[in-house]
C-alpha cells in the first residue's frame, strides 16, 4: 500500500510539472565498449587515480575512455562543486561539510592521493572538450535538508542543467540521483532535462515506475541483484539501463549477457585494456 501511495504522489508531481510526455533518451546514452556496455569511470577512476580528481577524468579521457561518473554538491555560498562526500575529509587534508563551506574554504583542501584542489563543475565539464562521443552522468547529491530547502535545491538545479546545457552537446549526459525529490525538482526547473534514477537494490518493476512516473530516461540499479529478464522490462519501458557496479571483465560479461546499456566501474582502465584482451594492469597512479 505504502508503494501503491508513493508511485500515485509521484505521478501527481510529474503531471503538476508538465511531464506529460517523457524526455527524449539521450543519444548517446547507449554507446559501447567493444560491443558491450560502454564502461563509466565512476568518480574519474576512483580506484586507479584519485577520488573525483580533475586529472582523473582527462586521463581517462585521453586514454580512450567515453562514459563518465561524478558527483556535484552546492558549497554554503551556492558555487557547483565536485565531491561525492557531504564531509571532505575523507578524500581531503580538509575537514567540514561542504554545504557549511565557502567555495574558497573547499578549494583550499587538497584531495589526499593526487594534492590537486577540489574541482568545480565547470573544470571538469571543461575537461572534455565538448566532445559528442562520450557520455556522462552527472549524480546530483542535493537532497531535501535544512541547506537544500525548496528554493535553494531549485536553484541548485537551475544553475546545474544551464551548465551543462552550456558546456556539453546535447545527448552526452543526463542528471541522476538516488533521491525523488531531487528529481522532482529537476524535472520542475527543466522538464526536458534528461535524468535517471540510482537505486542500491535490485531492478523490479517499482523502480521502473517510479522512473517513468519522473520523466526519468534512465535507471541504474545494483548489478549483481539485478536479472536479465528487469532489464528487458525496463528496456520495453523505453529506460536506457546502467549497471553498477562493474570492477573486473567477469562483471562486464555478467552485466553484458544480461542486456546492459553503461557499467560504472572504479576500474575503467584496466578494465577496458581485459576487455580489448590485453594485460589488466592499472595505467596510473597518484
Amino acid at each position: 500500500m505504502r508503494r501503491l501511495l508513493l508511485l500515485s504522489a509521484l505521478l501527481a508531481a510529474a503531471f503538476a510539472c508538465g511531464c506529460r510526455s517523457l524526455p527524449p533518451r539521450p543519444a548517446n546514452a547507449t554507446l559501447k565498449t567493444a560491443g558491450g556496455p560502454l564502461v563509466q569511470a565512476h568518480r574519474g577512476s576512483r580506484g586507479e587515480w584519485d577520488d573525483n580528481a580533475l586529472s582523473g577524468f582527462r586521463i581517462c579521457l585521453g586514454h580512450g575512455i567515453r562514459g563518465f561518473e561524478t558527483d556535484i554538491r552546492f558549497t554554503k555560498d551556492h558555487k557547483l562543486v565536485i565531491m561525492h562526500d557531504a564531509r571532505v575529509n575523507r578524500t581531503t587534508d580538509g575537514d567540514g561539510t561542504i554545504e557549511e563551506m565557502t567555495f574558497e574554504e573547499v578549494r583550499n583542501c587538497r584531495l589526499k592521493a593526487s594534492s590537486e584542489p577540489v574541482p568545480t563543475l565547470e573544470e571538469v565539464l571543461a575537461s572534455f572538450g565538448g566532445r559528442d562521443d562520450i557520455f556522462v552522468e552527472l549524480e546530483m547529491k542535493a537532497y531535501p535538508s535544512d541547506f537544500y530547502t525548496p528554493e535553494v535545491l531549485e536553484e541548485y538545479c537551475r544553475d546545474l542543467s544551464a551548465m551543462a546545457r552550456r558546456m556539453l552537446p546535447s545527448g552526452t549526459y543526463a542528471f541522476t540521483c538516488f533521491n525523488t525529490n531531487t528529481l522532482a525538482a529537476m524535472r520542475k526547473v527543466d522538464s526536458r532535462a534528461p535524468t535517471g534514477f540510482i537505486t542500491s537494490h535490485g531492478l523490479d518493476d517499482s523502480h521502473i515506475e517510479i522512473a517513468k512516473s519522473l520523466g526519468c530516461c534512465n535507471v541504474s540499479p545494483n548489478g549483481h541483484k539485478t536479472t536479465k529478464e528487469m532489464v528487458k522490462r525496463a528496456h520495453d519501458a523505453g529506460l536506457a539501463v546502467c549497471l553498477w557496479m562493474c570492477q573486473n571483465k567477469a562483471d562486464w560479461d555478467e552485466y553484458r549477457e544480461k542486456g546492459a546499456d553503461r557499467v560504472t566501474s572504479d576500474y575503467p582502465l584496466s578494465l577496458a585494456q581485459a576487455i580489448n584482451g590485453r594485460a589488466g594492469s592499472r595505467p596510473c597512479s597518484p
